[in-house]
């Protein structure tokens, strides 16, 4: 699903010149197991899909980015590790959907960076610097969306293909008239 976060996130690194998909889906193999009446049966294995909310390329690395609302619970921490685990096997090791196109090359004598972006403080940062300990940077979208406003506030014009992109330049020009309105 998208959302304005993941939208200025993916914008923020296009107009860095990198190479962004949003909300990629990726197939990944999970056991599955039934416990009954204490005992465990019926292992098996299911195709399942996860996907990285944006995924970036530049010339030397792979960034792989998960949006989150709030970063409060140990569970999520465990939730954002699993997940970036699955996806960084998949573009390691994977195939493409075709089932038959390996797709390592996607990977190949690439950095492959982790970053999870969370929109609202939590008043529980243990779990930001569980993330940290375990080499995924944890960054707040503040920190994107400064740099965007920033970039809209020195831009000529107001073309713009993402339509997030376009409400901020809205939000500028909506400002600018409201500041000469009160000053009259």
């Amino acid at each position: 699903m998208q959302n304005f976060v993941e939208e200025l996130v993916a914008e923020y690194y296009q107009i860095k010149g990198c190479f962004v998909l949003k909300n990629y889906w990726i197939p990944y193999v999970k056991k599955i197991s039934r416990t009954q009446k204490g005992k465990t049966q019926n292992v098996f294995e299911q195709i399942s899909w996860t996907d990285i909310d944006v995924l970036v390329r530049n010339k030397k690395e792979l960034i792989l980015i998960q949006i989150k609302a709030v970063i409060a619970e140990k569970k999520t921490t465990v939730k954002i590790k699993q997940n970036f685990d699955i996806i960084e096997k998949y573009l390691t090791t994977g195939l493409a959907l075709d089932g038959e196109t390996p797709i390592e090359w996607w990977s190949k004598n690439m950095v492959i960076k982790k970053i999870v972006v969370y929109e609202y403080e939590s008043s529980a940062p243990i779990y930001r610097t569980i993330l940290k300990n375990q080499g995924i940077e944890v960054i707040p979208f503040k920190h994107y969306y400064e740099i965007l406003s920033k970039y809209v506030e020195g831009k000529k014009g107001k073309k713009e293909q993402n339509p997030t992109m376009r409400f901020l330049h809205f939000l500028k020009d909506y400002k600018k008239r409201n500041q000469s309105v009160k000053k009259q």
